[in-house]
Parts: structure tokens; C-alpha cells; sequence
């Protein structure tokens, strides 16, 4: 049975949290740093707008070990906007189109990335821990009118991303949805990310001590063209390879947030766009609609042109544990982008996957562990075919032919 209502994640930040205005306003009060939150620095520097109109003056923005995915859609976007993009981090990829590029970390080569004076923004991708935001204030106070970093929503407890072959399916009680708000470090659940929420406290520490405007973007997972953590591939390669039927943990009936790569662009320029409004504040993004998982593999099949058989194995008969298995549903409250910076997706979820399994399914099999290395590298267990048949095999003795039915 499908869950009733798709309850809110509540948002943690420096600020008070608010509740959720999601469908059910199930959201919670996160862990606060006060009703006021931190003193705040200096005024940010930036009026032009990106995403709306950037008017004549070219911006300048920084982005801090982006990579693929959502950090070369995002270089690629600003750069159709003509501002003048720095990528600070490894190679970047040739979609990317930036204008200057520097190689190394953010602290081997600091002084050669930032000796040509200030930035509109900096967006952050890869702060790992709590050495990492401030050795990026040590080098941009004064130099930057919004630093935005690029979060998770692992750092709720038990919302961690990891599949959990003993995750429970059948019916869902609304509330279940309702993930739990961020624990002093001492309450700490094992599987929440402390790196992540270890390099948000440190932002906001940097901010409090008058080092720049901050703010803080969690993503939903990640998909489309380009995403090396390309869940869809669990479904579109059986498909490439002629299978029809697949063995999917308890029914898919698990749901896990997601957001589309142009969506999540979006997201960043309505940020970059109002600082003052965004200073201060974490922000939760990802699609309007969350899917369960079963919906999702029908979809995927029903943009390839090839109906999937999908059939409901208990964790139980050990089938391969596909990658949206989430140990408990995730959804996000989005009520505070949409609020304070007017967030709208440009992109409808539907049209999202059609891409991105277009993609897919296109893409040269020389190519697939380059171009999604992160995900084979996590899921490759999925993919383990020969325990696929012989979990349908022991799902046949004991049931016989019955399936959840064709989907697409």
C-alpha cells in the first residue's frame, strides 16, 4: 500500500527550524543555534541576479571542488549567463565551460586562486569535515558576498542513503516519513553523516565570527544526465541486456527523495541570487513528487518501451538490493526555498527521468564505469544477476508465478 501522505524533513540550520507546510505539515522543530541564530557579518556585497537578470556587470563566482553532476551543470549554466566562473578542485570535465580552472585543494593552492581579488559568490562542494570551512573563511574574509555550501540530507538521523538489505516494506504509516531532526553530538544515530554535520557547524561557526554570509543547500539524491550516482541503472541495464523481470526488495515500496540535476542548478542561482535573504539559512531541495520505488522501475521501463515485470522478494529470499532502498523513507521539506527565494523547479520530475534514462541508455558500455563510477563503485552488489535469478527462483517455489504486475 502506497503511504497516505509524503511528510516534511525538517530543516536545521543556525536558525530556529519552522514546521514543514508540505501535505501533512509533519515537520519538526531541527536542532537551533537560538531564535535569532548567529550574529551576522557584514552586509553581502551582490545586488545583480543570476537566475532572473544579471544585467551588464560580469559576476565572478567560485566553485570549490565541484565535479560532474551538479557541479559542471551548474559551471555550465552560470557560464550561459556570462559570468566569469573559477573551478577550484580537480580536473573538471569538458562540459563544464569554465573560464579559469585551478588544480589541488583548497589549501596547496589558495594563494593563486584568490590573489585576483573578490568573488560574488563561492559555492562549496566538497566540505568534508570541520578543517574544511574554515580553511576557506581564512581565505575569503572580505572577498566574497555569499559562500553557499553544498550539503546532504544524510545529516538527519537515520536518514543515511546506504542500502540495508533488512529494510522493512509493506505498508507505511504516514508518520513513518517523518525522519528525525538533527541530535546534540553525544545523541548521535550511528548512521548519520558527523563529517557533513561536522562542516556545517564549522560554517556557521565562520559566519558567527564575522568571516561572510553563509547558507546551506541540502540536496535530495541526485539524477540525470551526467549524475555519476546513476540509480536508474540498476533497472536500464537489465534492459540493455534483454531482462524484463526483476526481483525487487519487499515490492519497492521504499521511498527516497530525489532531485533533478537542471533542478538543483535552479536551486543554487535562486540562492546566489538573494543573499541577504538566503545568509544565515539551510535549505532543503529536490523534486515535487517522490515516487516509491516500484513506480519509479515502471517508469524507467516505460520510457525505454520495454514493460518491467517487477516481483515483490522479501529480504528474506536475498535479492539484490536496489539503490533506493533507503532504512527509512526520506522526504524533504522544501517550504523554505520556496518561501524566501520564490524556488520553483523548472524541470517536471517525469521529464527529469526521461532524460536521464535517455541517456543510459545511450551511453557506450566503454563508457559506463567512467561515467558512473561513483554509483557502480557503491551498488555494484545490484547488479549481481546470477543471486537476481536464483532469489526469483526461490520466490517461484514458494509462490509461484504471481508478480506486483507489468509495468509501462
Amino acid at each position: 500500500m502506497a503511504p497516505r501522505t509524503a511528510a516534511c524533513l525538517p530543516l536545521r540550520g543556525p536558525m530556529t527550524g519552522r514546521k514543514g507546510c508540505e501535505p501533512g505539515r509533519a515537520g519538526r522543530r531541527g536542532r537551533a543555534g537560538g531564535e535569532g541564530g548567529p550574529a551576522a557579518p557584514a552586509p553581502c556585497r551582490r545586488t545583480r541576479r543570476l537566475s532572473v537578470d544579471i544585467g551588464t556587470d560580469r559576476l565572478r563566482v567560485l566553485l570549490v571542488d565541484p565535479g560532474p553532476g551538479v557541479g559542471a551543470a551548474l559551471a555550465q549554466a552560470l557560464s550561459r549567463l556570462g559570468t566569469e566562473v573559477v573551478w577550484w578542485g580537480a580536473e573538471p570535465p569538458p562540459e563544464a565551460r569554465v573560464v579559469r580552472t585551478f588544480l589541488g585543494d583548497r589549501r596547496s593552492t589558495a594563494a593563486s586562486v584568490l590573489g585576483g581579488g573578490a568573488f560574488d559568490a563561492a559555492v562549496d562542494f566538497g566540505a568534508r569535515g570541520p578543517e574544511d570551512p574554515p580553511a576557506l573563511a581564512a581565505q575569503l574574509v572580505g572577498r566574497v558576498g555569499l559562500v553557499l555550501q553544498i550539503g546532504s540530507w544524510r545529516v538527519y538521523a537515520g536518514a543515511d542513503d546506504a542500502p540495508d538489505a533488512g529494510v522493512a516494506g509493506g505498508e507505511q504509516d504516514a508518520l513513518a516519513l517523518r525522519a528525525l531532526p538533527p541530535l546534540p553530538a553525544q545523541e548521535r544515530a550511528p548512521k548519520q553523516d558527523g563529517a557533513a554535520l561536522a562542516a556545517e557547524d564549522a560554517l556557521w561557526q565562520a559566519r558567527a565570527a564575522g568571516g561572510y554570509p553563509a547558507a546551506v543547500l541540502r540536496l535530495a539524491a541526485p539524477y540525470g544526465p551526467g549524475v555519476g550516482m546513476a540509480r536508474e541503472w540498476f533497472v536500464v541495464q537489465r534492459l540493455r541486456a534483454g531482462r524484463r523481470r526483476l526481483a525487487l526488495l519487499d515490492g519497492g515500496s521504499h521511498l527516497l527523495h530525489r532531485v533533478y540535476v537542471d533542478n538543483a542548478v535552479h536551486a543554487v542561482l535562486r540562492l546566489l541570487d538573494h543573499p541577504r535573504e538566503a545568509d544565515g539559512h539551510a535549505f532543503h531541495v529536490g523534486d515535487g513528487h517522490v515516487p516509491t520505488a516500484a513506480a519509479l522501475c515502471g517508469q524507467i521501463g516505460a520510457v525505454a518501451g520495454r514493460p518491467v515485470e517487477l516481483v515483490p522478494v522479501p529480504a528474506a529470499l536475498r535479492p539484490p538490493v536496489h539503490p533506493w532502498a533507503a532504512p527509512r523513507p526520506v522526504v524533504l521539506d522544501l517550504c523554505q526555498i520556496r518561501s524566501r527565494v520564490g524556488y520553483a523547479e523548472p524541470v517536471a520530475p517525469d521529464e527529469g527521468l526521461a532524460r536521464t534514462v535517455r541517456w543510459l541508455w545511450d551511453l557506450p558500455e566503454a563508457e559506463t564505469h567512467l561515467r558512473l563510477g561513483p554509483y557502480l563503485r557503491r551498488f555494484a552488489s545490484g547488479h549481481d544477476l546470477a543471486a537476481e535469478d536464483a532469489a526469483l527462483e526461490r520466490w517461484g517455489r514458494a509462490h509461484g508465478p504471481a508478480t506486483t504486475g507489468a509495468w509501462g
